[in-house]
């Protein structure tokens, strides 16, 4: 069973926007001494869509080979067809991720019916010899995919769990209460950790662990030490701050909240912009709020 707070890796990109690995290499290392029990490599975080298959295995393979032993790593592994995730799947497989997170395909969405989406998954888990987590992102691929069809994927013996990022309590709290009892359900945003939690999810994989690794491990913490006042007063901290980085403003407000830290957030990758004066002011100003 998976459990505990996953960061989804950035990929800092150079003024000439090719990958910084001397920056992802400083960001590895300071992860590695923050209580986080794992990586996503390949997210939304990691701008994975404006990778080529090549910087995506280069990636990949580099953070397997750096990581902190004590972390395991989940590759983001998301492509529209089953032929191309077969191929990922190869081209991946030999460097042992801990597991590959996978969306639904969304381009065609009028034809990803509930049936089409399972024979997806299930097809892939199938050939996987590595477990699958699927990836529950509405916001961004269009499809929400419902508690009914992840509970059937549950009863999968290689598919272990979900990143929901829909933000539905009631939704992420239904698959919790009728998938299998070792499928791990994990909330995708900290805007909502501790409610996730409280409702029987097992973790999280947080963009904001990224630029407050220590604070979201500590709320995971003190409510499984049955602190949740404390818990509380900790998850209203990061509402703000967690919004910006996210829905907000998004990755480049996240690489610029990372700088504030003294991590390396590197340039964003075009078309995304970089922040306005304005934006850093209202990040800053958070991030100062989040650790007051």
């Amino acid at each position: 069973m998976f459990r505990g707070i996953y960061t989804p890796i950035v990929t800092p990109f150079d003024e000439k926007e090719e990958i910084d690995y001397q920056k992802l290499l400083v960001n590895l290392s300071k992860l590695a001494d923050t209580p986080l029990e794992g990586l996503v490599v390949l997210g939304s975080n990691g701008e994975f869509p404006y990778l080529t298959e090549r910087e995506k295995l280069d990636i990949s393979t580099f953070v397997l080979k750096e990581k902190a032993e004590k972390q395991k790593v989940i590759v983001g592994a998301s492509h529209e067809s089953v032929f191309q995730m077969k191929r990922f799947i190869d081209k991946i497989q030999p460097f042992e991720p801990s597991a590959l997170l996978v969306l639904p395909p969304h381009y065609y969405k009028s034809s990803m019916k509930e049936e089409a989406l399972y024979q997806f998954f299930v097809d892939i888990a199938d050939y996987s010899p590595m477990p699958i987590m699927l990836y529950n992102m509405p916001g961004n691929t269009g499809i929400n995919m419902p508690a009914s069809l992840v509970v059937k994927l549950s009863c999968h013996p290689n598919i272990l769990g979900i990143k929901d990022t829909a933000g539905n309590i009631v939704q992420l709290s239904q698959i919790v209460g009728e998938a299998e009892k070792d499928f791990s359900v994990f909330a995708g945003s900290a805007s909502y950790l501790l409610p996730a939690l409280t409702m029987g999810a097992k973790g999280a994989t947080l963009a904001l662990s990224n630029v407050l690794a220590e604070k979201c491990c500590e709320i995971y913490r003190l409510f499984n030490e049955g602190e949740t006042v404390k818990a509380l007063e900790q998850q209203q901290k990061i509402i703000r701050i967690n919004t910006l980085v996210t829905a907000g403003i998004g990755v480049p407000a996240l690489k610029y909240a990372m700088d504030l830290k003294g991590y390396q957030g590197g340039m964003p990758r075009k078309p995304m912009q970089l922040l306005t004066e304005d934006e850093k002011t209202r990040v800053r100003t958070a991030l100062a709020e989040a650790e007051a």
